[in-house]
């Protein structure tokens, strides 16, 4: 049996957390079919691909062994792969010198990748405005920056995690364009499951039979996303810089809390700019004179309207609404974590609202 090693690359905010909820939900099933999906759980990958990254290598060695000692096809997910300089690549691939190595690039249309992308970085600690984001993106594209002038922050973060040509030219110059597998994230309104399909083509399985996703990337709203930018505002006001907190700020606070109630708020909208439908279509064509292979349909590049909100016109009403939902959810949830740890905190002091005993 050939040895073959899918690498799922990114880009971040195409479905990747989607794809990997899928695949450990069904680690058993795919290993019946021949198929390993090393590591315990997702953040093992997240764990060996860090290691790869700084140049270490205990973590990355350890799933790299798990992989090299399975006869067949393995398939690691990981969207830190994406951006990596050509180092890295030789690096990666230097640990898998037995396998026939297949890159897999999953790629959404721009316009709907922003706002995700947005609202994503807001998580992470940023604290753009969604103008400041736009301008900064517009303005650092790939083919229309200028390179004598200081990088906005934004842009350069967008594009670093959103190029796909980069991605595929880099990763394709170490196993060649044909290897380079782009696929594409079906367009709103299509089955969530047609992804999967597409992935397990890719995989060279039949997509029936598997468990659903557990868990996706949960995005929340307009008004939500404002109130996390605000209180990243403050945070970093008292030296609380992220990642200080992760765990509490994007884990419980945004993943929790204010995703639960995304249906409660007007989504962030945004319509397609000229620039946008334009770079698109020039990422398209850079894409197809690559000569990567395609999973999906070109067609599902082209960017269409995000319907919702300019997050500027979300009135304070609606912030105030979030933040308070978002305080309550979030002291319910530490309240039940601390009644977990210690059942008997739950008695309370003892003290009535009179202040006597």
């Amino acid at each position: 049996m050939s040895r073959r090693l899918v690498l799922h690359v990114g880009a971040m905010k195409s479905g990747t957390s989607y794809v990997q909820s899928r695949l450990f939900a069904n680690k058993r099933m795919l290993l019946e079919r021949g198929i390993l999906v090393p590591g315990m759980n997702w953040l093992s990958q997240v764990m060996a691909a860090s290691d790869v990254l700084r140049g270490g290598e205990a973590q990355w060695a350890r799933m790299a062994g798990k992989v090299q000692a399975h006869e067949g096809t393995s398939v690691i997910s990981m969207e830190y792969l994406g951006p990596v300089r050509p180092v890295v690549v030789r690096r990666v691939l230097a640990t898998f010198p037995d396998h026939e190595v297949t890159v897999v690039v999953t790629a959404r249309d721009l316009n709907r990748s922003i706002p995700a992308m947005w609202q994503e970085t807001v998580q992470n600690g940023r604290t753009w405005t969604f103008a400041d984001y736009l301008a900064g993106i517009e303005a650092w594209r790939p083919g229309h920056r200028d390179e004598s002038a200081e990088a906005p922050e934004s842009g350069r973060t967008f594009w670093r995690q959103q190029n796909i040509v980069r991605f595929a030219r880099t990763w394709g110059e170490e196993v060649g364009a044909s290897r380079i597998v782009v696929v594409t994230v079906p367009p709103p309104g299509a089955p969530r499951e047609l992804l999967w399909e597409r992935f397990c083509s890719v995989l060279g399985t039949s997509p029936e039979g598997f468990a659903p996703a557990r868990m996706g990337n949960e995005s929340v709203g307009a008004a939500s996303t404002l109130v996390i930018r605000r209180v990243n505002e403050l945070l970093n006001a008292e030296g609380l810089v992220f990642p200080e907190g992760t765990d509490l700020r994007k884990g419980v606070l945004a993943k929790q809390v204010l995703a639960a109630r995304k249906g409660d708020e007007p989504a962030i909208g945004l319509p397609v700019s000229p620039w946008v439908a334009d770079h698109a279509a020039h990422m398209v064509s850079a894409l197809q004179q690559l000569g990567v292979s395609l999973v999906g349909s070109w067609s599902d590049l082209v960017p269409v309207d995000v319907p919702g909100v300019d997050p500027a016109t979300v009135s304070e009403s609606l912030v105030a609404d979030a933040a308070i939902a978002g305080l309550a959810g979030f002291l319910a949830e530490r309240i039940r974590a601390a009644s977990d740890a210690d059942p008997d905190s739950g008695a309370g002091s003892g003290v009535d609202d009179e202040g006597s005993g």
